[in-house]
């Protein structure tokens, strides 16, 4: 009689699995780590595929070159911060956030390869690129309050503001520039880029409190947490 091979179980692992394996010699830790490479490669590649809404078009050998790149970075930080996994959700479900948060850095970056720096930082008037009132929004009223609050937003901007303040602004909260390039166009360094940010957000709350609006107000108006 010909011997029957029991096949592995296919089960998928749980979360002490996952943290024991990835954590351990030997063969199981080698199999955890492919199984979670593919994971993280997975969620990266569908990422990048949708990457048309943050401005970037990728697709064939670039695509797979860029998911492979995003899938070893987000599982280098995963073995390094495993500690601070909380079993709050399942392993996998937070593991898939950090490939997801590396391919949005990846596609954004990409997408600034193409696009010249010094056309899109040398106009800083504030009307001309901030976003106007969401054409989706619950009722009138709310589109009419947006736009009001926009507007009080470009005043702030242009009054309270420095040019290099609306310079780094516009470039990393609003176009989401990577830090690293804008630090490269400015000539400049990652603590002195992060100073105008910080300053410029500080003015800007600033103003806009001192308009009689407070920030959570804003925030609640444009569907922000509180």
């Amino acid at each position: 009689m010909e011997s029957v091979t029991t096949p592995k179980s296919t089960a998928p692992r749980t979360n002490e699995a996952w943290l024991r394996e990835l954590a351990g010699p030997g063969e199981a830790q080698d199999a955890a780590l492919a199984g979670l490479r593919a994971l993280l490669r997975r969620a990266a590649r569908y990422t990048l595929g949708r990457s048309a809404i943050h401005g970037a078009s990728l697709a064939g050998p670039q695509l797979e070159a860029i998911a492979d790149e995003c899938a070893q970075e987000a599982l280098m930080a995963i073995l390094d911060q495993l500690g601070s996994f909380g079993a709050k959700s399942k392993f996998t479900t937070w593991a898939y956030k950090f490939a997801v948060n590396k391919a949005l850095t990846a596609a954004r970056r990409e997408r600034w390869k193409t696009v010249s720096l010094d056309a899109l930082l040398d106009d800083d008037t504030a009307p001309a690129w901030f976003p106007g009132a969401d054409p989706n929004a619950a009722s009138p009223e709310q589109t009419s309050q947006q736009a009001e609050v926009w507007a009080l937003v470009g005043q702030v901007i242009e009054a309270e503001l420095t040019p290099r303040q609306r310079q780094v602004l516009r470039a990393i909260v609003f176009e989401e520039l990577p830090l690293d390039e804008v630090v490269r166009h400015l000539g400049s360094n990652r603590n002195a880029v992060y100073k105008l940010v910080h300053d410029a957000r500080r003015k800007l709350k600033a103003g806009l409190e001192s308009r009689g609006y407070a920030v959570a107000d804003i925030l609640a108006l444009f569907g922000g947490p509180g």
